[in-house]
């Protein structure tokens, strides 16, 4: 299975927030960035607060919507950018899809539900019971419930999320822009301010952990499916976080000589070329469709692998927000910490 990508998302324009009524918070947050989140019983068996009545014409790349300023009762489609948004957004969670592969899930309330289905087979009535105020989802997902005619605006209004580098000012030199710029939509531009320093501070600590061992160290991330391997070389987290923490991604003719992949995320090469390729690799971060299937016997035979020096990748991460990037620096500190040659 090819994995995810965000090269397809619509882009257009980004525009300007434009608020209908202002209104000063009637508390200050005291819980900070990730806390806040709101019972999760269904209306049923609560009473639901009441719901905000200032709105934000939020628009950003070719999504437009008019959503609550302030939600009370928000239910979260995606365990992915969807979820990342509304916890960083610190929005009331009631309900939420749950992936327990996900970076995020540690960070949700444990009164929060769970929804019982999945994202491809999602139950209206399920997410009408909690009585949203506000419905937040990945814009991928939003695009696909569109096209299944699932009619997400007539249970709340519905904010769509982009999460990809391929946005109007986005780069692996600016991760965060499409974080920051929809937080800022949203009025709450601190929360995105708080997150990169959060993340600032993971990869500054990561490098004082491991920071003498990694410098200078050549290392490469590929996905492993059956047939072949891709080495991953777009703009994505690994090409953000992995020099920040001293390593250089590896770069060959060889590699760049390769067939791309359909989903535009690097070059395919079949497993007898491993050894070849990676021969100068000293870490080599490996994802796999299945996470309980062996290494291919061929790429058992790198030496960075023959060695012990590589990590086993959770896709879950490949892209996301600044909690996402936290996690996957302190994942790839513990993991070198692991090494056989690490020394301090």
């Amino acid at each position: 299975m090819p994995l995810p990508s965000t090269s397809t998302l619509p882009v257009a324009r980004r525009a300007a927030p434009r608020r209908r009524a202002y209104a000063l918070l009637a508390a200050a947050v005291s819980a900070g960035l990730l806390a806040g989140c709101a019972s999760a019983a269904p209306a049923s068996e609560e009473e639901a607060p009441a719901a905000s009545l200032e709105t934000i014409s939020f628009e950003y790349e070719g999504y437009s919507a008019e959503i609550p300023d302030d939600p009370k009762r928000v239910v979260v489609l995606d365990s992915r950018s969807g979820l990342e948004m509304a916890l960083l957004a610190d929005y009331p969670l009631v309900a939420t899809a749950y992936g327990t592969d996900s970076p995020l899930s540690p960070l949700i309330d444990d009164d929060v539900a769970h929804l019982k289905n999945t994202a491809f087979d999602l139950n209206r009535e399920e997410i009408a019971s909690y009585d949203p105020d506000l419905i937040v989802v990945g814009v991928g997902w939003w695009n696909f419930y569109e096209g299944e005619d699932f009619k997400l605006g007539e249970i709340a209004p519905v904010l769509a999320v982009n999460d990809g580098l391929d946005v109007e000012g986005a780069s692996a030199d600016n991760p965060f822009e499409a974080m920051t710029a929809q937080l800022t939509l949203l009025g709450r531009e601190d929360k995105a301010e708080e997150a990169i320093a959060g993340y600032e501070k993971a990869v500054a600590d990561a490098r004082e952990r491991i920071g003498a061992y990694t410098d200078g160290k050549v290392a490469s991330v590929i996905h492993s499916p059956v047939d072949n391997f891709t080495v991953i070389s777009d703009e994505s987290i690994y090409e953000v976080v992995l020099p920040e923490l001293g390593f250089t991604i590896l770069d060959s003719d060889e590699i760049n000589a390769a067939p791309p992949n359909p989903n535009g995320i690097g070059h395919m090469l079949s497993y007898e070329n491993a050894v070849g390729v990676f021969s100068d690799t000293d870490m080599l971060l490996v994802y796999k469709d299945n996470v309980a299937a062996d290494l291919d016997p061929l790429l058992k035979r790198v030496p960075a692998v023959e060695r012990g020096t590589w990590i086993e990748g959770n896709l879950a991460e490949r892209f996301g927000f600044a909690l996402t990037y936290t996690s996957f620096v302190n994942g790839i500190a513990d993991a070198v910490e692991a090494f056989p040659d690490f020394s301090k």
